[in-house]
């Protein structure tokens, strides 16, 4: 279903000789198919959950905004030879969604149809696939505090509950299956789960499911007889989350109607929202909408008040979001004045080859026009490979005097895991290079310059 490239040739091969299962999941839920109507509604899944259900990080709640597809453009195409992925900016319409350079959003994912319409054959849910029903505490509850998921509407339907409430393709606990096996008739299929959930078997699920992404409609797939009722699927099955986007444009330059996000496309296994975006940006009757809402503000913004500071900017593929919203601010400002702004704005930029770099002629505009005082590009493919880091220690001793004046504000945006730590571990040798310091002593001069707001990271996974 949706584990392309997931190849799993015999699952005996994963079945050991002696193991012993986790403790399954319980079943506290149960499904009535007796309800007679729905109210009439407009909103569906998520959005019909009131103010109960609280999204992650919003300002407020019940802050969720229809916001229409205006446009969509590829930005950098694919590239299997360098593993460069496709990236699309789209700009978004929505009624005075007042937001700053450095904001996010959240926007809400639904999963796709047919992935969605196979689920339902698959578990044999087809013909009450739009039969109103509601999830309701079992008789025999096993577990006190047992309740229905707030994500979930007091009246729905198994539909839009596998479209718009529950995350398919999250990461398998192993409790859960274990309580899958107890579902499957199959005895190797059975074998196969309970074995995979047992301490004994770490590195099969190590592999299997962390490594190589098995989900859980791949476990489908693979256990044909695996049949698990919808009650407990709705009961353990984690939430479909909003995914979080840095707002890639200025409100200077359309007002705060209009806003752009830009995401890139892993292939051939995109994600959720990823997929979803792609699908409503094909559509052609009517302008697609999304749903949205105004993620809390932190540190991480450029407001009028930076103007006349300093930024050292640094980014890695589209992490560059932000940072095109920071240099669209300033330039604004600076056609408003007719005049430059005083702060100076270094901007280091990584990706996997030159033409990966989103807007590149945009920024060399910048660099001309004097919104960019400093423009370091580099790319990590082809026969010179060079990355960020080693542009900040080429430039180390005029970089950490421009860091250490007062008015000086470095920001990172990049992946929160191995790009990130690389980004600051050669800040660290900067310090160390320029300044004589230590290991140690580096590394507490950045954590300062963190607690002193200097050193400000938005990081992604």
């Amino acid at each position: 279903m949706v584990g392309v490239g997931i190849e799993i040739p015999d699952i005996e091969a994963f079945i050991l000789n002696e193991y012993i299962p986790a403790k399954p999941l319980d079943s506290n839920l149960e499904v009535d198919f007796t309800l007679r109507k729905q109210a009439k509604s407009e909103k569906c899944g998520q959005r019909r959950c009131g103010d109960i259900l609280k999204f992650p990080f919003a300002q407020t709640t019940g802050t969720l905004t229809a916001a229409s597809i205006k446009e969509s453009k590829v930005l950098v195409d694919a590239d299997k030879a360098t593993e460069t992925k496709r990236v699309v900016e789209i700009t978004l319409e929505s009624d005075d969604f007042d937001y700053e350079p450095g904001d996010t959003i959240g926007l809400l994912p639904s999963n796709a149809p047919e992935v969605v319409e196979q689920l339902l054959k698959r578990l044999g849910l087809i013909d009450q696939a739009d039969t109103i029903c509601q999830i309701k505490l079992a008789l025999k509850c096993a577990k006190k505090s047992a309740k229905v998921p707030a994500h979930i509407p007091d009246s729905t339907c198994p539909r839009e509950i596998f479209t718009h409430c529950l995350a398919l393709s999250g990461v398998l606990q192993k409790q859960f299956l274990s309580a899958l096996a107890g579902y499957t008739s199959d005895t190797k299929e059975r074998s196969f789960l309970a074995c995979l959930s047992s301490k004994q078997a770490t590195a099969h699920y190590s592999s299997l499911i962390l490594e190589r992404g098995l989900r859980f409609t791949d476990i489908l797939e693979l256990c044909a007889s695996c049949q698990p009722p919808l009650a407990f699927l709705v009961e353990h099955l984690p939430r479909l989350l909003p995914r979080p986007y840095s707002i890639a444009n200025s409100p200077l330059e359309s007002g705060s109607q209009e806003l752009r996000i830009i995401y890139s496309v892993l292939s051939p296994t995109a994600g959720v929202t990823t997929s979803m975006l792609e699908a409503k940006c094909r559509q052609q009757e009517q302008p697609a909408k999304v749903f949205i809402y105004p993620r809390l503000t932190n540190t991480f913004r450029y407001t009028e008040e930076d103007l006349c500071s300093n930024q050292i900017l640094i980014a890695v593929g589209t992490g560059l979001s932000p940072f095109l919203a920071f240099l669209a601010h300033k330039e604004h400002h600076q056609k408003q004045q007719q005049q430059p702004v005083k702060g100076q704005t270094w901007l280091y930029v990584g990706a996997k080859t030159p033409q990966a770099i989103l807007k590149r002629n945009k920024l060399l505009a910048w660099q001309q026009s004097s919104v960019l005082q400093r423009l370091r590009m580099c790319h990590s493919r082809g026969e010179s490979p060079t990355y960020v880091q080693q542009l900040l220690q080429e430039d180390a001793e005029e970089l950490i005097k421009l860091l250490l004046k007062p008015d000086t504000v470095l920001y990172v945006c990049a992946d929160g895991a191995k790009i990130s730590t690389s980004i600051a571990s050669g800040l660290g040798l900067c310090l160390q290079n320029v300044l004589h310091l230590d290991e140690t002593e580096a590394t507490q001069q950045l954590k300062e310059l963190r607690q002193q707001g200097k050193y400000r990271e938005d990081l992604w996974l």
